[in-house]
């Protein structure tokens, strides 16, 4: 990975860099794979990097509602991601603001927008997720995404 000069990039560089952007062809009808993304018993089948033990989710399918997935780490450690729907238009759009809180009490928010359009006899996602504070925590998503996705695809060509 090539090497990147945090100090002297301005807001719209780092914006650019501090972000996930892919796609994954799905072997689905757009519905079904919206389904998946707001189904609480469906998202704990695919959310989560390999490392992670989803424990359930929690999904309040509606503007303002929460979309929480809890998980155990390969520590032991139980945590879960709590974010709330800003955007909800089945079949098409969901986007989720997490907000994550430090021990210092400090917290960070990233907004996860996911996509859906039709490709062929199936869906085209497209996951973008912004506002990280530095590339070792993006990059450390951009795993977690990475495993989710083809869970995702497992699930849904079950």
């Amino acid at each position: 990975m090539a090497q990147v000069d945090m100090a002297s990039a301005d807001r719209e560089d780092l914006d650019e860099i501090l972000k996930i952007d892919m796609h994954r062809d799905l072997d689905a009808p757009r519905a079904r794979v919206f389904e998946a993304l707001t189904i609480p018993e469906q998202v704990a089948q695919w959310w989560g990097p390999a490392v992670n033990m989803v424990d359930g989710a929690e999904v309040d399918a509606k503007v303002g509602g929460r979309y929480i997935v809890h998980m155990r780490g390969e520590n032991g450690e139980d945590f879960s991601m709590r974010g709330r729907i800003t955007v909800l238009s089945p079949p098409e759009k969901l986007v989720i603001e997490f907000t994550r809180t430090f021990e210092d009490g400090s917290s960070r928010s990233t907004v996860l927008t996911l996509t859906l359009t039709e490709q062929g006899g199936g869906t085209r996602l497209h996951l973008l997720h912004t506002g990280f504070a530095n590339l070792e925590l993006r990059d450390g998503f951009n795993g977690g995404w990475a495993h989710s996705m083809q869970h995702l695809a497992d699930l849904l060509a079950a």
